[in-house]
């Protein structure tokens, strides 16, 4: 197997690997070029019961960072299986308006009224003659949107698109209008969203310029588009990256991933201009990271320290201190270096 760091070919790499998913090569998304260097290894430590696999971030020439090989579509299912913690989270939502109560739901409504306070500095950057038209791709049961409804003082219609039925279904019964779909499958209406809104779905998607070509399509010529991904520019990349146990890496389900420099070239080739990148605290990662790298010498005590799915949904004394304690972190970061794991970036049409 090739060692990482190592120069290679990818249109070779899907011979160094088991045949436990099905795999294909991929060329680079924001250049085309198929020629990239090795830059880690590592196995999915979040559902290990999905696939013994060992997959590879590979970095190309013009520096953006992405799997290869990777799980053909037809895998989708088995690398998002039904206790992935997206779908565990619309449960535990749909459970708690169903009359769930207790301290964790008392908490999900302060971090709720944070997140609409949040939003609301955006609303400022968006201007619209009528109802402002918001585009939330990837809207899981419409939470966010609903947030947005309330962020705003003026009249909002809300859409979505949605991957998981169950969810989209959630989100239409709260009157929002959903694409059951993936965001590849759908036909957006041309010129139609004031404000287009996607958090942590790039990363995950078969070819990202496709992805923003469709939403520089549906914005209109004043519109907005907010995209939230992973940024390998970190200093948490730097120091779990090489070794494969960064938690954003996400193994098998971050396809690509950027910094500053390739993304502002994604959009370039996109007809896209970036505005603003801010960096924002990204806790998780860092749990992901420690229960990766924990997690090759004792599975049991990194599930325990480290959890990674329940650090999603369950709230515990022990879980709320590891995400404060990596917020707090996550500030310095932004702070002291200026940068975090995760990158908020505003784009207008060029």
């Amino acid at each position: 197997m090739t060692e990482p760091g190592r120069e290679s070919t990818t249109n070779g790499a899907a011979r160094h690997l088991p045949s436990d998913l099905a795999l294909e090569n991929v060329a680079c998304n924001n250049c085309g070029s198929t020629r990239a260097s090795v830059l880690a290894e590592g196995r999915d430590h979040e559902y290990p019961h999905t696939t013994a696999e060992r997959f590879r971030m590979v970095r190309c020439d013009c520096g953006l960072v992405y799997l290869c090989p990777r799980p053909t579509a037809a895998e989708l299912d088995r690398i998002y299986p039904p206790d992935y913690y997206a779908y565990q989270i619309v449960e535990q939502r749909l459970r708690e308006s169903r009359g769930a109560r207790g301290k964790t739901s008392r908490l999900r409504r302060f971090m709720e009224k944070r997140a609409i306070e949040r939003l609301r500095a955006y609303t400022r950057l968006v201007s619209s003659d009528g109802p402002v038209r918001i585009l939330d791709i990837g809207c899981g049961d419409g939470t966010v949107l609903n947030q947005w409804k309330k962020a705003f003082d003026v009249a909002v219609e809300t859409h979505g698109v949605e991957m998981s039925d169950k969810a989209a279904a959630i989100a239409e019964a709260q009157g929002h209008v959903v694409m059951p779909k993936r965001i590849e499958e759908c036909e957006l209406a041309r010129e139609s969203y004031d404000l287009v809104y996607s958090f942590h779905v790039i990363e995950h998607v078969a070819d990202p310029a496709s992805f923003l070509r469709a939403v520089h399509g549906a914005l209109k010529p004043s519109g907005l588009l907010l995209i939230e991904t992973p940024n390998v520019d970190t200093a948490d990349f730097r120091l779990f990256g090489p070794s494969g146990h960064w938690g954003a890496f996400h193994f098998p389900r971050h396809w690509t991933m950027y910094d500053g420099k390739t993304f502002r070239a994604l959009a370039e080739k996109t007809g896209f201009e970036v505005t603003a990148i801010e960096y924002v605290p990204s806790a998780v990662f860092w749990v992901w990271s420690l229960h990766s790298a924990l997690y090759a010498r004792s599975p049991w005590l990194a599930d325990r320290l480290f959890p990674p799915v329940d650090i999603m949904l369950r709230g515990s004394p022990w879980l709320w201190a590891l995400m404060s304690f990596f917020t707090a972190l996550d500030i310095a970061n932004a702070k002291l270096l200026g940068r975090t794991a995760c990158m908020r970036i505003q784009l207008r049409k060029a």
